[in-house]
């Protein structure tokens, strides 16, 4: 994949990494998938509809691939839904000696009863369907026990996407694996950053993630406290500029 103006702009914009492999000093990239049919028409993919990419979403796809081809990623990571794999792909192609990782804990978050339901139509049914997800999402941001029914909880969600991170981390990562890509969605995104970030899942509504939004934070073990919080810092979180210069929608967050 070629390097553009715009890849090495946003290389440049982010403050510089210590990667002194003995620091274990991690930067992870975290992306959320390109749009699709279902996110335009308000429908809940969730963990069990495993939907493509539509043409707007390969292009946010290709968009936010190359902003970040000037980057050192050794790492594409993604969840094994289409959407997500698809997205990562479309890193890989800027970075062909990393290494290309999918994990089912990276997968979004399994919302139960709700999931194939369309929430956006003007029918009582949807209407229904959207008061049960917003008030489920409310209670989330009270209590990380909270979940959807038949689906997973907030701390259902954290705990295995962290496995999956601490697994990528410490097992598929070298020393010199400083830069990280991983493609998930919307809701374990938000979750994941909510965790690492404030040590505190509830807080995952203060954080947004439009279709392609590049998050970047930072691992640094010597940050680590003893009971294994901490160590993770913001860059940046919801970047959108690749989408939003070229006027590209962003759809539903389900």
């Amino acid at each position: 994949g070629s390097i553009t103006g715009r890849s090495q702009r946003f290389a440049a914009s982010l403050p510089p990494l210590d990667e002194q492999p003995s620091r274990g000093r991690k930067r992870v990239y975290l992306l959320r998938h390109g749009m699709t049919d279902w996110n335009l028409r308000g429908l809940v993919q969730g963990a069990g509809h495993d939907i493509a990419l539509n043409d707007a979403g390969k292009s946010q796809a290709t968009y936010a691939a190359e902003e970040l081809a000037a980057l050192p990623i050794r790492v594409v990571a993604s969840s094994h839904l289409a959407r997500a794999s698809a997205t990562a792909d479309a890193v890989y192609a800027h970075h062909p000696t990393a290494k290309r990782l999918i994990d089912a804990g990276f997968g979004e978050c399994n919302y139960g009863e709700l999931e194939g339901r369309c929430l956006h139509s003007d029918d009582e049914d949807a209407r229904r369907s959207k008061r049960q997800f917003d008030q489920v999402s409310e209670d989330m941001e009270q209590d990380a026990d909270a979940g959807y029914p038949g689906g997973e909880t907030a701390n259902e969600v954290v705990a295995r996407a962290r496995k999956a991170l601490q697994k990528l981390l410490r097992e598929e990562c070298s020393p010199e694996d400083s830069h990280i890509c991983i493609v998930g969605h919307g809701r374990i995104n938000r979750l994941l950053l909510a965790s690492l970030l404030y040590d505190d899942a509830t807080q995952f509504g203060h954080i947004e993630q439009g279709n392609t939004a590049i998050s970047v934070v930072d691992y640094d073990p010597e940050l680590v406290e003893k009971d294994g919080a901490g160590g993770w810092s913001e860059v940046v979180l919801n970047y959108c500029a690749h989408t939003e210069d070229r006027g590209a929608a962003s759809g539903g967050c389900y």
